[in-house]
């Protein structure tokens, strides 16, 4: 059986790396790790590594498709980790999620409609949004006995809208990590096919679902098949943001052929060269790895609520189901978002703040935990100076 490190901390310094060398003063510079931006600080899995190599020795790095065997290793994957059979549905490549976002809301909705959001949530659903002229139409979520649920009420007198059309989901929800059960999902599905309500269900961490919790993929959900996107990739799994490939599924075709005209006419048709292999091989051979993964990152979890819960007894931490990413409020501080957020940097703690997230985002923060548990604990020591300096 081989065994994987997750414990030997990587110096990304001077990489260009997005999280190390643009991390706000002071931790720049400073050889502490941010706990922002969602990419991992764990090596990636050896076998992924071994095929980036062969693929570098091939020394010709050419226009690339994703081809039959980039197709089959995708397939397997959905079929043996989520139960979702994909072969011969359409499906597209893009440089991320984010950019099937944008081309998403460009193909299914028309400017100055309304789309639906469930706040406080990864932020780049507004940015897609607001960049493209349509309005964010909100059904925040409801927190409570230390929980998110989603306000059906409201959801359904916002899809029932005239000028709704649209609804990018979360699932798992970044960043207040919740897996949605089978139940809700109905719901949504439901609610949706009444009012002629596309979904586009972002699903990028479908593969980090902590243990005692089951991922149900959208498009598995009865009537679901034809009204709606699935968005996922290799990226967050696997450690591999930087090669920039997602794999879009849309089950209904003609709204495939609604969606292949603008990523067409943008050019998203093609993969990086290097994306290809690592594909492949995270798919077909490192499914070991991402076990191992969810192992350390849940072991990360139960060290920051047992650590908060006992010497910051003020904070709580939610307790995710899913994603590597652990949501803390922080309310009870009393401090503005302002205030907390040069708290935390003056303690050199770069963190993503919870108003990024919109609404019922303030007072929180999002903390990766996809790191060495060394790294996390000396975080979480910054933290209980921070605290206790008050």
């Amino acid at each position: 059986m081989t065994t994987y490190d997750f414990s030997t901390v990587i110096n990304r310094a001077g990489t260009g790396s997005v999280k190390v060398d643009m991390a706000p003063e002071p931790v720049r510079g400073s050889g502490l790790v941010p706990l922002t931006i969602a990419d991992q600080e764990f090596a990636v899995a050896p076998e992924i590594r071994e095929a980036i190599i062969e693929a570098a020795n091939r020394q010709i790095y050419g226009y690339t498709y994703p081809d039959e065997a980039y197709r089959d290793a995708v397939d397997s994957w959905m079929a043996r980790r989520h139960n979702w059979n994909t072969k011969g549905m359409p499906m597209f490549t893009t440089p991320g999620v984010v950019a099937a976002l944008g081309l998403a809301v460009r193909t299914f909705s028309e400017k100055g409609e309304g789309i639906i959001i469930q706040p406080p949530v990864y932020f780049p659903f507004s940015n897609a949004i607001k960049s493209n002229d349509r309005v964010i139409v909100e059904n925040p979520l409801i927190f409570e006995d230390g929980k998110y649920r989603i306000d059906f009420e409201d959801f359904e007198k916002k899809a029932s809208r005239d000028d709704v059309h649209l609804f990018i989901m979360c699932s798992p929800h970044n960043p207040v990590g919740r897996v949605w059960k089978k139940e809700e999902l109905c719901r949504i599905v439901d609610i949706c096919n009444r009012n002629n309500v596309f979904i586009i269900s972002d699903e990028i961490h479908n593969d980090l679902i902590m243990p005692g919790n089951e991922h149900t993929v959208l498009a598995t959900i009865p009537g679901a098949e034809n009204n709606c996107m699935i968005c996922t990739a290799v990226s967050k799994t696997f450690s591999l943001a930087g090669l920039c490939c997602s794999n879009i599924f849309i089950p209904n075709e003609d709204m495939a052929e609604k969606f292949a005209v603008t990523s067409g006419r943008e050019g998203t048709r093609s993969i990086p060269y290097f994306s290809r292999y690592a594909t492949i091989a995270a798919y077909n051979r490192a499914e070991p790895w991402v076990d191992a993964l969810i192992e350390a990152v849940n072991e990360n979890f139960l060290y920051l609520y047992d650590f908060i819960d006992t010497k910051l007894p003020m904070l709580h931490a939610i307790r995710a189901e899913g994603t590597y990413l652990a949501w803390i409020d922080m309310r009870a501080l009393g401090l503005s978002d302002e205030e907390l957020e040069k708290l935390m940097l003056k303690n050199y703690l770069a963190l993503d703040e919870g108003y990024i997230f919109g609404t019922n985002g303030s007072g929180f923060e999002r903390w990766n935990l996809a790191l060495p548990k060394k790294l996390l604990a000396d975080a979480l020591d910054r933290l209980y100076t921070a605290v206790n300096s008050l």
